[in-house]
Protein backbone atom coordinates (compact mmCIF):
# COMPACT_ATOMS: atom_id res chain seq x y z
CA UNK A 1 0.00 0.00 0.00
CA UNK A 2 1.31 3.66 -0.98
CA UNK A 3 2.04 5.70 2.03
CA UNK A 4 0.03 8.92 2.07
CA UNK A 5 1.35 12.22 2.46
CA UNK A 6 0.13 15.65 4.92
CA UNK A 7 0.82 19.03 3.50
CA UNK A 8 2.50 19.66 6.36
CA UNK A 9 4.92 16.80 5.59
CA UNK A 10 5.50 18.24 2.29
CA UNK A 11 6.26 21.35 3.27
CA UNK A 12 9.22 19.56 5.80
CA UNK A 13 10.54 17.95 2.59
CA UNK A 14 10.33 20.94 0.53
CA UNK A 15 12.63 22.91 2.86
CA UNK A 16 14.91 20.26 3.26
CA UNK A 17 15.66 19.90 0.15
CA UNK A 18 15.34 23.83 -0.44
CA UNK A 19 17.85 24.47 1.99
CA UNK A 20 16.05 26.52 4.21
CA UNK A 21 15.24 24.29 7.05
CA UNK A 22 18.18 25.52 8.18
CA UNK A 23 21.92 27.33 6.50
CA UNK A 24 23.65 25.10 4.88
CA UNK A 25 27.52 25.35 4.14
CA UNK A 26 27.32 24.61 0.54
CA UNK A 27 28.93 26.76 -1.59
CA UNK A 28 27.37 29.69 -3.80
CA UNK A 29 27.76 27.36 -7.42
CA UNK A 30 27.34 24.11 -5.54
CA UNK A 31 24.14 25.32 -4.04
CA UNK A 32 22.50 27.23 -7.51
CA UNK A 33 23.52 23.73 -8.90
CA UNK A 34 21.75 21.53 -6.40
CA UNK A 35 18.36 23.61 -6.99
CA UNK A 36 19.37 23.63 -10.78
CA UNK A 37 19.28 27.56 -11.10
CA UNK A 38 17.99 30.51 -8.84
CA UNK A 39 14.84 32.25 -9.92
CA UNK A 40 16.18 35.62 -11.01
CA UNK A 41 13.48 37.79 -12.79
CA UNK A 42 14.48 40.23 -10.41
CA UNK A 43 17.94 41.54 -10.17
CA UNK A 44 18.35 41.05 -6.15
CA UNK A 45 16.05 37.51 -6.07
CA UNK A 46 19.24 35.66 -6.33
CA UNK A 47 20.99 37.44 -3.75
CA UNK A 48 18.14 37.28 -1.23
CA UNK A 49 17.28 33.29 -1.99
CA UNK A 50 20.81 32.91 -1.18
CA UNK A 51 21.08 34.62 1.72
CA UNK A 52 17.94 32.45 3.28
CA UNK A 53 20.02 29.58 2.50
CA UNK A 54 23.54 29.69 3.11
CA UNK A 55 25.82 30.13 6.04
CA UNK A 56 28.13 33.24 5.63
CA UNK A 57 26.92 34.32 2.01
CA UNK A 58 27.62 37.85 1.00
CA UNK A 59 26.91 39.79 -2.05
CA UNK A 60 30.28 40.39 -3.23
CA UNK A 61 30.99 36.57 -3.42
CA UNK A 62 28.03 35.98 -5.55
CA UNK A 63 28.88 39.33 -7.54
CA UNK A 64 32.23 37.50 -8.11
CA UNK A 65 30.79 34.62 -9.81
CA UNK A 66 28.49 36.49 -11.93
CA UNK A 67 31.24 38.40 -13.11
CA UNK A 68 34.13 35.68 -13.76
CA UNK A 69 31.13 33.81 -16.04
CA UNK A 70 31.16 30.70 -13.18
CA UNK A 71 27.09 32.11 -12.97
CA UNK A 72 25.30 32.95 -15.90
CA UNK A 73 21.95 34.73 -16.20
CA UNK A 74 19.06 33.62 -18.95
CA UNK A 75 15.92 32.83 -19.79
CA UNK A 76 15.15 29.01 -18.99
CA UNK A 77 12.70 27.24 -17.39
CA UNK A 78 8.92 28.75 -17.87
CA UNK A 79 10.66 31.27 -20.41
CA UNK A 80 11.64 33.31 -17.10
CA UNK A 81 14.78 34.24 -15.89
CA UNK A 82 17.54 32.02 -13.80
CA UNK A 83 21.01 32.52 -12.97
CA UNK A 84 22.75 28.78 -13.62
CA UNK A 85 25.84 27.17 -14.21
CA UNK A 86 27.12 26.86 -17.79
CA UNK A 87 26.24 23.92 -17.70
CA UNK A 88 23.38 23.64 -16.13
CA UNK A 89 22.48 26.83 -18.40
CA UNK A 90 23.16 24.94 -21.51
CA UNK A 91 21.47 21.86 -20.95
CA UNK A 92 18.27 22.88 -19.83
CA UNK A 93 18.23 25.75 -22.27
CA UNK A 94 18.41 22.97 -24.67
CA UNK A 95 15.19 21.14 -23.51
CA UNK A 96 12.98 23.84 -22.78
CA UNK A 97 13.58 25.57 -26.00
CA UNK A 98 10.59 23.72 -28.41
CA UNK A 99 8.27 25.66 -25.23
CA UNK A 100 9.94 29.11 -25.61
CA UNK A 101 9.34 28.74 -29.62
CA UNK A 102 5.77 28.10 -28.62
CA UNK A 103 5.61 31.37 -26.22
CA UNK A 104 7.00 33.21 -29.76
CA UNK A 105 4.40 31.82 -31.49
CA UNK A 106 1.41 32.38 -29.45
CA UNK A 107 1.81 35.81 -28.22
CA UNK A 108 4.02 37.93 -30.64
CA UNK A 109 4.17 36.00 -34.39
CA UNK A 110 1.35 38.43 -35.36
CA UNK A 111 3.35 41.64 -34.07
CA UNK A 112 6.20 40.41 -36.50
CA UNK A 113 4.61 40.70 -39.91
CA UNK A 114 5.57 39.15 -43.43
CA UNK A 115 9.57 39.55 -42.39
CA UNK A 116 11.27 36.78 -42.87
CA UNK A 117 12.77 35.30 -39.65
CA UNK A 118 15.90 34.29 -40.93
CA UNK A 119 16.71 37.80 -41.91
CA UNK A 120 15.66 39.38 -38.93
CA UNK A 121 17.63 36.50 -36.77
CA UNK A 122 21.03 37.08 -38.73
CA UNK A 123 20.79 40.68 -37.92
CA UNK A 124 20.38 40.60 -34.66
CA UNK A 125 22.95 38.25 -34.29
CA UNK A 126 25.45 40.26 -35.77
CA UNK A 127 24.62 43.43 -33.96
CA UNK A 128 25.15 41.44 -30.46
CA UNK A 129 28.31 39.67 -31.86
CA UNK A 130 29.36 43.45 -32.68
CA UNK A 131 28.57 44.47 -29.22
CA UNK A 132 26.19 43.85 -25.95
CA UNK A 133 23.13 46.35 -25.83
CA UNK A 134 19.90 46.38 -24.12
CA UNK A 135 17.00 44.75 -25.56
CA UNK A 136 15.42 48.51 -26.36
CA UNK A 137 18.55 49.39 -28.39
CA UNK A 138 18.09 46.15 -30.12
CA UNK A 139 15.22 46.54 -31.26
CA UNK A 140 15.57 50.23 -32.47
CA UNK A 141 18.56 49.08 -34.63
CA UNK A 142 16.64 46.51 -35.98
CA UNK A 143 12.95 48.53 -36.79
CA UNK A 144 16.00 50.39 -39.02
CA UNK A 145 15.84 47.37 -41.42
CA UNK A 146 12.37 45.72 -40.57
CA UNK A 147 10.03 48.63 -39.87
CA UNK A 148 6.53 46.90 -40.44
CA UNK A 149 8.03 44.24 -37.02
CA UNK A 150 7.31 45.35 -33.90
CA UNK A 151 10.29 45.53 -32.42
CA UNK A 152 9.47 43.76 -29.51
CA UNK A 153 8.14 41.03 -31.89
CA UNK A 154 11.87 40.96 -32.93
CA UNK A 155 13.95 41.01 -30.00
CA UNK A 156 11.79 38.02 -28.68
CA UNK A 157 12.30 36.06 -31.46
CA UNK A 158 16.37 36.09 -30.84
CA UNK A 159 15.62 35.68 -27.21
CA UNK A 160 13.51 32.53 -27.44
CA UNK A 161 15.65 31.32 -30.44
CA UNK A 162 19.09 32.18 -29.13
CA UNK A 163 19.91 31.94 -25.40
CA UNK A 164 20.84 35.33 -24.51
CA UNK A 165 23.11 36.28 -21.22
CA UNK A 166 21.90 39.72 -18.97
CA UNK A 167 25.68 40.74 -18.48
CA UNK A 168 27.56 42.76 -15.84
CA UNK A 169 27.91 45.80 -15.18
CA UNK A 170 24.14 45.14 -15.29
CA UNK A 171 22.39 42.76 -12.74
CA UNK A 172 24.76 42.74 -9.91
CA UNK A 173 23.68 43.61 -6.46
CA UNK A 174 23.23 47.44 -6.87
CA UNK A 175 22.40 47.49 -10.40
CA UNK A 176 19.74 49.41 -11.89
CA UNK A 177 20.05 49.83 -15.11
CA UNK A 178 18.49 47.72 -17.98
CA UNK A 179 20.36 44.88 -18.71
CA UNK A 180 22.99 44.72 -21.14
CA UNK A 181 22.15 41.34 -23.86
CA UNK A 182 24.62 39.39 -25.32
CA UNK A 183 24.90 35.78 -27.17
CA UNK A 184 26.11 32.75 -25.13
CA UNK A 185 28.50 32.21 -27.62
CA UNK A 186 29.87 35.49 -26.98
CA UNK A 187 30.14 35.15 -23.05
CA UNK A 188 30.71 31.18 -22.06
CA UNK A 189 33.28 28.93 -23.05
CA UNK A 190 32.54 26.36 -25.86
CA UNK A 191 31.33 24.05 -25.73
CA UNK A 192 28.13 25.60 -26.14
CA UNK A 193 25.84 22.32 -27.06
CA UNK A 194 26.22 20.21 -23.36
CA UNK A 195 23.41 17.33 -23.05
CA UNK A 196 21.19 16.90 -20.05
CA UNK A 197 18.85 13.97 -20.58
CA UNK A 198 15.11 14.00 -19.42
CA UNK A 199 16.25 11.41 -16.91
CA UNK A 200 18.98 13.31 -15.36
CA UNK A 201 16.35 16.26 -14.90
CA UNK A 202 14.01 14.13 -13.16
CA UNK A 203 16.13 12.95 -10.88
CA UNK A 204 17.60 16.23 -9.95
CA UNK A 205 14.60 17.83 -9.88
CA UNK A 206 12.88 15.03 -7.29
CA UNK A 207 16.11 15.50 -5.46
CA UNK A 208 15.33 19.73 -4.80
CA UNK A 209 11.75 19.62 -4.91
CA UNK A 210 10.51 16.12 -3.79
CA UNK A 211 8.42 14.73 -3.25
CA UNK A 212 6.70 15.42 -6.53
CA UNK A 213 3.81 14.93 -9.36
CA UNK A 214 4.73 14.90 -13.01
CA UNK A 215 2.27 18.06 -12.89
CA UNK A 216 4.63 19.80 -10.66
CA UNK A 217 7.40 18.80 -12.39
CA UNK A 218 5.97 20.23 -15.81
CA UNK A 219 4.90 23.56 -14.09
CA UNK A 220 8.11 23.94 -13.05
CA UNK A 221 9.59 23.86 -16.08
CA UNK A 222 6.95 23.67 -18.95
CA UNK A 223 8.28 20.21 -20.38
CA UNK A 224 5.49 18.07 -21.65
CA UNK A 225 5.16 14.57 -21.54
CA UNK A 226 7.40 13.52 -18.80
CA UNK A 227 4.76 11.05 -17.41
CA UNK A 228 7.05 9.00 -20.07
CA UNK A 229 10.39 9.58 -18.08
CA UNK A 230 8.67 8.90 -14.67
CA UNK A 231 7.60 5.76 -15.84
CA UNK A 232 10.60 4.89 -17.55
CA UNK A 233 12.39 5.70 -13.98
CA UNK A 234 9.53 3.62 -11.63
CA UNK A 235 11.53 1.17 -10.79
CA UNK A 236 13.93 3.26 -9.08
CA UNK A 237 11.34 5.97 -7.24
CA UNK A 238 9.22 5.61 -4.48
CA UNK A 239 6.31 7.11 -4.90
CA UNK A 240 3.45 8.21 -1.96
CA UNK A 241 0.49 9.81 -2.26
CA UNK A 242 -0.87 13.89 -1.80
CA UNK A 243 -3.66 14.95 0.48
CA UNK A 244 -5.33 15.32 -2.94
CA UNK A 245 -4.41 11.87 -4.23
CA UNK A 246 -2.16 12.96 -6.41
CA UNK A 247 0.74 10.34 -7.17
CA UNK A 248 4.21 11.38 -5.87
CA UNK A 249 7.70 10.44 -6.66
CA UNK A 250 10.56 10.75 -4.75
CA UNK A 251 14.44 9.13 -4.75
CA UNK A 252 14.40 6.47 -1.83
CA UNK A 253 17.29 8.18 0.34
CA UNK A 254 16.10 11.53 0.42
CA UNK A 255 15.26 13.45 2.85
CA UNK A 256 11.38 14.04 4.38
CA UNK A 257 11.81 14.96 7.65
CA UNK A 258 9.12 14.57 10.48
CA UNK A 259 6.33 16.98 10.32
CA UNK A 260 6.92 18.09 13.76
CA UNK A 261 10.41 19.51 12.48
CA UNK A 262 11.43 23.00 13.60
CA UNK A 263 10.64 25.69 10.59
CA UNK A 264 12.91 28.80 11.14
CA UNK A 265 11.75 32.33 9.72
CA UNK A 266 13.09 33.13 6.01
CA UNK A 267 12.69 35.55 3.98
CA UNK A 268 12.17 35.47 0.30
CA UNK A 269 12.52 37.18 -2.20
CA UNK A 270 9.73 37.96 -5.07
CA UNK A 271 9.96 34.86 -7.19
CA UNK A 272 11.10 32.25 -5.92
CA UNK A 273 11.22 28.53 -6.93
CA UNK A 274 10.50 26.75 -3.63
CA UNK A 275 6.48 27.84 -4.35
CA UNK A 276 6.87 28.10 -8.03
CA UNK A 277 8.17 24.42 -8.86
CA UNK A 278 5.08 23.10 -8.22
CA UNK A 279 2.08 22.89 -9.66
CA UNK A 280 -0.11 22.93 -6.15
CA UNK A 281 0.77 25.01 -3.92
CA UNK A 282 -0.71 24.03 -0.89
CA UNK A 283 1.91 22.68 0.72
CA UNK A 284 3.58 26.34 1.39
CA UNK A 285 -0.04 28.13 2.01
CA UNK A 286 -1.50 28.14 5.12
CA UNK A 287 -5.26 26.54 5.17
CA UNK A 288 -7.89 27.87 3.00
CA UNK A 289 -5.41 31.02 1.20
CA UNK A 290 -4.88 29.35 -2.13
CA UNK A 291 -4.63 33.39 -2.98
CA UNK A 292 -1.40 33.13 -2.14
CA UNK A 293 -0.13 30.57 -4.95
CA UNK A 294 -1.16 32.74 -7.23
CA UNK A 295 2.32 35.05 -7.29
CA UNK A 296 0.90 36.93 -10.58
CA UNK A 297 -1.35 38.52 -7.92
CA UNK A 298 -0.10 38.85 -5.37
CA UNK A 299 3.33 40.06 -6.04
CA UNK A 300 4.67 40.48 -2.76
CA UNK A 301 8.34 39.07 -1.59
CA UNK A 302 7.12 36.35 1.15
CA UNK A 303 8.05 35.60 4.65
CA UNK A 304 7.78 32.05 5.92
CA UNK A 305 6.61 31.14 9.58
CA UNK A 306 6.82 28.02 10.35
CA UNK A 307 7.35 27.22 6.80
CA UNK A 308 3.85 28.49 5.60
CA UNK A 309 3.38 31.73 3.48
CA UNK A 310 2.64 33.78 6.57
CA UNK A 311 3.62 37.55 5.73
CA UNK A 312 5.07 40.07 3.23
CA UNK A 313 7.78 42.46 3.17
CA UNK A 314 8.69 45.84 2.08
CA UNK A 315 11.91 47.65 2.81
CA UNK A 316 11.81 51.68 2.79
CA UNK A 317 15.36 53.32 3.17
CA UNK A 318 15.48 57.09 3.11
CA UNK A 319 18.32 59.81 4.85
CA UNK A 320 20.48 56.77 6.26
CA UNK A 321 16.83 55.20 7.99
CA UNK A 322 16.04 51.60 6.40
CA UNK A 323 12.89 50.55 7.68
CA UNK A 324 12.17 46.60 7.20
CA UNK A 325 8.03 46.43 7.39
CA UNK A 326 5.95 43.03 7.74
CA UNK A 327 2.52 42.56 6.48
CA UNK A 328 1.25 39.43 8.13
CA UNK A 329 -1.65 37.49 6.51
CA UNK A 330 -2.17 35.42 9.56
CA UNK A 331 -2.32 36.04 12.87
CA UNK A 332 0.91 35.43 14.12
CA UNK A 333 1.75 34.19 17.82
CA UNK A 334 3.95 36.70 20.39
CA UNK A 335 7.19 33.52 20.24
CA UNK A 336 6.46 34.41 15.92
CA UNK A 337 6.68 38.07 15.86
CA UNK A 338 10.28 38.14 18.20
CA UNK A 339 11.47 35.48 15.96
CA UNK A 340 10.63 37.58 12.56
CA UNK A 341 11.95 40.75 14.40
CA UNK A 342 15.50 38.74 14.92
CA UNK A 343 15.65 37.59 11.64
CA UNK A 344 14.73 40.90 10.33
CA UNK A 345 16.91 42.94 11.32
CA UNK A 346 19.65 40.69 10.31
CA UNK A 347 18.06 40.84 6.77
CA UNK A 348 17.49 44.16 6.76
CA UNK A 349 21.33 45.22 7.63
CA UNK A 350 22.21 42.59 4.49
CA UNK A 351 19.71 44.21 2.17
CA UNK A 352 20.51 48.02 3.35
CA UNK A 353 24.36 47.71 4.20
CA UNK A 354 25.54 51.84 4.02
CA UNK A 355 22.10 52.87 5.91
CA UNK A 356 22.55 53.96 9.46
CA UNK A 357 19.90 53.08 11.53
CA UNK A 358 17.63 49.90 11.29
CA UNK A 359 14.21 49.22 12.66
CA UNK A 360 11.97 46.22 11.98
CA UNK A 361 8.04 46.94 11.96
CA UNK A 362 5.59 43.80 11.98
CA UNK A 363 2.00 45.46 11.63
CA UNK A 364 -0.73 44.35 13.49
CA UNK A 365 -3.63 42.41 11.41
CA UNK A 366 -6.77 44.40 10.70
CA UNK A 367 -9.89 42.77 11.87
Amino acid sequence: MTDALTDRQLNRATLARQLLLERSDKGIVETIEWLLGQQAQQTHDPYIGLWSRLNGFTHEALTALIVDRTLARATTMRGTLHLHTADDLIGIRAQVQPFLRSVWQSNFRKRFGDNDEAQVLALARELLDAEPMTAGQLGKRLAERFPTAEPLAMTMLLQTSDALIQIPPTRIWGSGHAPLLTRIDNWLPKPHQRPLSRETLVRRYLAAYGPASVADMQSWSRLTKLGEVFEALRPELVTFIAPDGRELFDLPEAPRPDADTPAPVRFMPLFENAFLGYDNRRRVLAADDEQRGDFLHDARPSVLVDGIISAAWAIDSRKGAAVLTITPYHRLRKKDVAEIEREGLKFLRFMEEQAETFDVRVLELAD
